[in-house]
């Protein structure tokens, strides 16, 4: 299902009876990364909507063939070279949103019990796969009405048995990075800003705010920076191409480039969106904004080449370029310059034709440019004929009616016989102007006619052509368009590296990860001086870290730290250390932010359920986990209990355990024992030092574990009363000291043993033969402090 440049996958194994769904992912206008999907999965039958885009139809034609399940089919003839695919079309109805949402929610799985209300399948289900990723959803819900129709697996089946579907799991290609929206979210790489006014207005009025890519995107074009947004949304594990894109940084990094990098960058922001220019001019709509810009695109465009050319054959962008960038563009800009006037197109706001162009035309102008001269003539010879009662007439021209003779309106004209002049045919009278035919005007008529609208036609018909030449060399021009935007992203991040001091990373196979000296990107550029610290995971070094430490030392920013590293490093970006080592992950799973909505109708905890679930089910060896304080949104028991489970499971795959990072204010995992000693499993803390009461954060990460987290030191510095404080300082000690809690208005164990000795003393020196028993134990008894606490 592709949706305004979005797409969503979803495929059905016959073998495993499994259906396996990709997250929407940014797609390109030429559906490459579809193609990649076709390619890996080499599917018998793809399906798709009757009313998807028609390039969408046309790439998949390409494939195989198009077969509506509703009418005749149209399968192009099976090439020996390529497995033939066929292509099915159904109804644009069974792609809608909420028919998919419903379908998907009756999936009828093994591991759902019978007993499960509509609400519990929704929670289950959302466990499974994001009801936020709707292309993905409806091509889920199009893939189940395909099955259901063509009754896949249940052919011999009774008609109420519908196909089996025994799991559903995430599938990713094999050349990129698992990723998904929360990922994208916790870590900061997309962080949306809103405007203040923007409820006010009622628009988005959303904005790029402090993110990973707000730093990076440097780029110059409009078309470099939708590039740079494809390359975060898809960070790739190819090896090659990564490597590619470190060549190209480290020679636009180099001071003796520093030149060159600007004349690219000067070049690069006058390069424009040549497809949207393209598609006016089929239409007939190219306005003189849109020739400009393509005429400053092909002109840069040249120049880009020739710098290219000029630098070092081994940076592949540079080889690119230059065979890519052809003759055709200069012969398009060559034939623009020539042809096109722009001053005076955009003073006339229409095409303009040069003059020495065309012959005929120059012609036509010269007639039309001496008209007023001419008009002023005949004007003059018809007044000398009409006689002395004509005081003053003109000659002017009205589209459809031609040359006409204006004579100003007399006061003897006041009835329609007074307007006939011999020698005169009467047009029409108009504001107090009588305009007439004469035998001058007629003339006019046959020897020039309609010399503006001549010109305009012989203009509009060149402009044609040269647009009709323009579109037959598109494809250098879309070629240029994905050359120009690689070359805009590459010198960004090296602008972004430069700045930033980044360093290029070592790139390598498997999933080790070694960083020495790292920086979180944002962080830095927030607090000064910032603390840079090391992470090392497999290798002689253990794959899963349990870290803990006081509130605000800093342990999620280092969480967050590791994974933008490893993601910097996975879309060919140079990165904020001394030193890294970055394997080549499949995936990156968090469970960091919540993002809570009312529409997603889950408890924060389900949130947090949801998302530690996708990494247990999906995170495999070389995936990076990054797990912050779970548990804390639900009783500290159940929290901690399923955080240990989720560790031991992890950790009890061995060699195959992803690289985890886990932070938490569990210290009960330690003191208790929780974990099992394993080789694959050490405790990190945040260094702190305590002098005299008072917390001094290092920031550093070392060996070992906190026994404290240090929440009433946090809460003094949040402006919390100091009484509260103490009070809360106090329970905890008695919580894990297992001493029982007294109210804060009750009266010292001390104290109400000396009151009782008192009433004991009183009560046996009374008379009970004379002395008020009720009275004693009204005033003695019942009006005690003690008493009066119990009651309360």
């Amino acid at each position: 299902m592709w949706h305004d440049g979005t797409l969503g996958v979803a495929y059905y194994s016959s073998e495993t009876a499994e259906i396996y769904i990709m997250n929407d992912t940014m797609e390109t206008n030429n559906y490459s990364l579809l193609k990649k999907v076709c390619h890996q999965l080499q599917p018998c039958c793809v399906i798709a909507s009757s009313k998807a885009n028609e390039r969408l139809l046309l790439m998949l034609r390409d494939l195989g063939g198009v077969d509506s399940c509703f009418g005749a089919s149209e399968v192009l003839p099976e090439d020996s070279s390529n497995r033939l695919i066929d292509v099915q079309l159904l109804p644009s109805l069974d792609f809608s949103l909420e028919v998919c949402k419903r379908r998907v929610l009756s999936i009828s799985l093994p591991s759902i019990p019978e007993h499960f209300t509509e609400t519990d399948r929704t929670i289950y289900m959302s466990s499974l796969l994001s009801f936020d990723a709707t292309c993905m959803i409806r091509a889920t819900g199009g893939l189940l009405k395909f099955l259901e129709k063509k009754r896949i697996g249940v052919e011999l089946e009774r008609s109420d048995v519908s196909s089996p579907v025994l799991n559903i799991k995430t599938f990713s290609l094999s050349d990129m990075v698992s990723i998904d929206v929360n990922t994208y979210s916790s870590l900061q790489i997309f962080q949306k800003e809103s405007h203040p006014s923007v409820y006010k207005s009622g628009g988005s009025g959303a904005k790029e705010g402090l993110s990973l890519f707000g730093i990076l995107n440097r780029t110059r074009s409009v078309i470099g920076s939708r590039l740079m947004r494809l390359w975060f949304l898809r960070p790739s594990r190819n090896l090659d191409l990564l490597r590619e894109r470190q060549e190209a940084v480290s020679f636009f990094l180099n001071p003796k480039n520093a030149e060159v990098t600007g004349s690219l960058q000067n070049c690069l922001k006058n390069v424009k969106n040549v497809p949207r220019i393209f598609k006016q001019m089929q239409q007939a709509q190219a306005s003189m904004t849109d020739w400009q810009s393509l005429y400053k695109t092909a002109y840069n465009a040249i120049d880009i080449a020739e710098i290219c050319r000029a630098q070092r054959a081994d940076v592949p962008i540079f080889k690119k370029i230059t065979e890519a960038f052809t003759d055709d563009i200069h012969q398009v800009a060559a034939a623009i310059s020539q042809l096109v006037d722009f001053e005076e197109s955009f003073a006339q706001n229409r095409f303009i034709v040069k003059p020495h162009v065309d012959e005929e035309l120059d012609q036509r102008k010269r007639t039309y440019s001496t008209l007023p001269s001419l008009m002023t003539t005949v004007a003059r010879e018809e007044l000398d004929r009409l006689g002395p009662h004509i005081e003053e007439c003109s000659i002017i021209y009205v589209p459809q009616l031609g040359y006409l003779l204006a004579l100003p309106c007399t006061q003897h004209m006041t009835e329609t016989k007074d307007f006939t002049i011999e020698g005169l045919q009467f047009m029409f009278m108009s504001n107090n102007t009588v305009h007439y035919k004469s035998a001058r005007t007629r003339a006019l008529d046959v020897k020039l006619g309609d010399t503006h609208c001549d010109i305009t036609d012989h203009e509009t018909q060149i402009m044609h052509q040269l647009q009709n030449d323009i579109l037959l060399r598109s494809q250098v021009f879309y070629a240029i368009m994905d050359y120009a935007a690689e070359l805009d992203c590459l010198i960004a991040i090296a602008i972004a590296a430069k700045e930033g001091n980044y360093v290029r990373p070592e790139l390598t196979h498997g999933s080790q990860l070694d960083i020495i000296g790292g920086r979180h990107p944002l962080q830095e550029l927030c607090v000064t001086p910032f603390v840079p610290n090391n992470a090392h995971f497999g290798g002689d070094h253990t794959r899963i870290k349990v870290i803990t430490g006081p509130n605000a030392s800093g342990k999620s920013i280092y969480l967050k730290q590791v994974g933008l590293i490893a993601f910097m490093a996975l879309i060919g970006s140079f990165v904020p250390a001394e030193k890294a080592s970055i394997g080549m992950l499949d995936g990156i799973y968090t469970r960091v932010h919540t993002q809570e909505s009312v529409s997603v109708g889950l408890s924060t905890f389900m949130i947090d359920l949801n998302q530690l679930s996708a990494a247990v089910r999906d995170a495999t060896k070389n995936s990076l986990v990054i797990v912050d304080e779970f548990g804390r949104s639900t009783d500290t028991v159940d929290g901690l209990s399923l955080l240990v489970a989720c560790i031991k499971h992890w950790e009890g795959k061995g060699s195959d355990c992803p690289n985890l990072m886990v932070s938490t204010h569990f210290h009960a995992i330690v003191r208790e024992g929780l974990l099992p000693a394993s080789q694959q499993l050490s405790y990190q803390t945040m260094e702190v030092l305590e002098n005299d009461g008072e917390l001094v954060f290092l920031y550093e990460l070392t060996d070992g574990h906190a026994n404290y987290s240090h929440a009433s030191h946090i809460a003094l510095t949040a402006g919390l009363p100091e009484e509260l404080v103490k009070r809360g300082t106090k329970v905890s000690k008695l919580l894990r000291e297992n001493q029982p809690i007294l109210r804060v208005d009750s009266s010292s164990s001390e104290t109400q043993f000396d009151r009782y000795k008192e009433i004991l003393a009183k009560f046996l020196d009374l008379d009970l033969d004379f002395d008020d028993l009720t009275g004693f134990l009204r005033e003695q008894v019942l009006s005690s402090p003690s008493s009066a606490s119990n009651k309360s």
